[in-house]
């Protein structure tokens, strides 16, 4: 593994990532899972969410892990890259790029959505597009203009967003009646339900991304990873308590919080809560565009991109990576299946998540680590089983479309890696 002195200025600590952490994890699905899971599987709600915390805990303590392996940016392509060779790290990093690319035009729309329950003008039409532009627009301002500026914007947002739910949390379980028995559901219930309740906790991975960017991430990130995912973990099971033990429950809403909060705080209440919907998915973007757009400076350092996507700016920030995110993000704004681009989303997350934590114990053997730790003999199987399974719930359109993307990228590889040798000969 070769060592690298990050040409990006180091200005996020560890609170920084761990906004990254909590935002790439509450997005728009904790908003939409209440009634869902309690249809499913009744007031065994809490339980399954607070399980699939624990679950997810074992992939997450598998990158803390290698988190401590390398300072330099790039994530999980990173550690696959390092572990397996060039062309494996750079079929990761572009799937997952080009996921979350896609996925961030797609969120956008949903930001949209719940906008225009606010404000009904920008639902449709230049409204609509002029909305989409400002919100991705000034993300990669954000973005170019410093690290620090985002880390700033992004704890606002997650303080705004977390207080109102934190709030509607305590009164709905100050309001709950006393404690009901908890009646186990059949597994058939909890498989049907099991991927979209996992599907809450994807995310935590962003935060991995800019190392380069970090000060000491070897400290930072593992510890903004496991905080993150305790406290996330915690204020789903809290939410999803009070929602299960309220009248509100089985009542089939499509807005379970903002009935919820309805319930308790009446029109205001409810538009208290619309408005959080929005600033979270706004906060997940953002943290969704300053980890994402490091990842094509991470693959040019490694020669499989041209050097024009790490091009520094005045203030330290891989300019030209950062805007061509926010443009291409914008274009695919305008295509309107989600359901294809979530999916393709979820499948690259857990194929990086797969190839990472079998990459955990190559990657300390190099770094003269014992090969083998309480980590990699309990955490890593755990994780493994669960990335697979949850894999096997997809279907075969979804991996086609997947297909093809790491098609394209296999050829901009090669690609990449030809047009590179007459420069590396000249030099």
């Amino acid at each position: 593994m070769k060592n690298e002195t990050s040409k990006y200025r180091r200005d996020m600590g560890t609170l920084g990532v761990l906004f990254i952490v909590v935002n790439g994890l509450i997005g728009a699905g904790i908003f939409g899972l209440p009634e869902a899971l309690h249809a499913a599987v009744g007031t065994f709600a809490p339980w399954l969410l607070l399980i699939g915390g624990l679950l997810v805990m074992a992939i997450v303590v598998c990158f803390a892990q290698l988190t401590k392996l390398t300072d330099r940016s790039g994530g999980p392509q990173r550690y696959v890259g390092d572990a397996f060779g060039d062309y494996p790290g750079f079929v990761i990093g572009w799937a997952f790029f080009a996921a979350r690319l896609i996925s961030q035009g797609a969120n956008v729309l949903v930001l949209v959505a719940y906008a225009a329950a606010l404000w009904p003008i920008v639902g449709e039409g230049p409204a609509k597009i002029a909305l989409i532009v400002a919100v991705l627009g000034g993300l990669t301002i954000i973005n170019v203009v410093g690290i620090k500026r985002v880390v700033a914007v992004l704890g606002a947002m997650t303080l705004f967003k977390i207080l109102p739910l934190l709030i509607l949390m305590f009164v709905g379980i100050s309001a709950a009646p006393g404690a009901t028995n908890v009646v186990l559901p059949q597994f058939s219930a909890v498989e049907g339900i099991a991927l979209a309740a996992l599907y809450a906790f994807v995310g935590f991975e962003n935060a991995t991304i800019p190392a380069g960017e970090t000060k000491e991430p070897q400290r930072a990130m593992p510890r903004a990873l496991m905080i993150g995912l305790a406290v996330v973990t915690l204020m789903y099971f809290g939410l999803q308590w009070a929602y299960s033990h309220s009248v509100i429950a089985g009542t089939g809403t499509d807005a379970p919080l903002t009935s919820l909060a309805g319930e308790y705080g009446g029109d205001i209440g409810a538009s208290l809560i619309a408005a959080t919907i929005v600033m979270s998915v706004l906060a997940n973007l953002t943290a969704g565009h300053t980890s994402a757009s490091r990842m094509p400076p991470a693959l040019t350092d490694d020669g499989l991109l041209p050097d024009w996507f790490a091009k520094v700016s005045r203030w330290g920030t891989p300019a030209n990576s950062i805007i061509f995110f926010g443009v291409g993000a914008v274009l695919f704004s305008l295509w309107d299946d989600f359901l294809v681009l979530a999916a393709i989303s979820t499948l690259a997350r857990l194929l990086a998540y797969i190839l990472s934590i079998i990459a955990l114990p190559i990657l300390r053997k190099r770094a003269n680590y014992p090969a083998i730790n309480l980590t990699i003999v309990i955490a890593a199987p755990v994780a493994l089983a669960l990335s697979v399974w949850l894999a096997t719930q997809t279907n075969i359109q979804q991996w086609q479309t997947l297909g093809g993307f790491l098609l394209a990228g296999t050829l901009l590889f090669f690609i990449a890696r030809r047009n590179s040798r007459p420069a590396v000969c000249n030099r």
